[in-house]
């Protein structure tokens, strides 16, 4: 135990401490970083999908698709919040007004797990 106390004083106590913070900063950035890059794809995937297929007429396979795979991925990463949005904004609903209102609690629920709302 001593040895290991008197090597600590020989290369500084206080650089051995700055130096394990500063890893634990970076690797907490990283994940930070690669959890925002995995949501932000899904989301932005989704959102792209969902206009597309209400673009088309009727919607074609490929759209009908293309949004389910999107909603998958936004299952793996998203939030509780998102989720249940998401779940919300696919249930049969012909009030246009009530498609809006779910839309922007969508979009409201995908800002906060980004942490970028206003």
């Amino acid at each position: 135990m001593d040895q290991i106390l008197s090597l600590l004083a020989a290369f500084g106590l206080g650089s051995v401490v700055t130096a394990l913070t500063q890893s634990a900063l970076t690797n907490r950035t990283k994940r930070f970083d690669r959890t925002f890059a995995a949501k932000q794809a899904a989301y932005v995937g989704l959102l792209e999908a969902r206009h597309r297929h209400r673009s088309a007429v009727g919607g074609t396979g490929e759209e009908v698709r293309s949004v389910a795979y999107w909603r998958a991925r936004c299952d793996l990463v998203g939030s509780a919040a998102v989720r249940e949005a998401i779940s919300q904004m696919v249930e049969p609903n012909d009030d246009s007004e009530g498609l809006l209102r779910a839309d922007d609690h969508l979009r409201g629920a995908m800002r906060r797990d980004l942490k970028i709302e206003d």
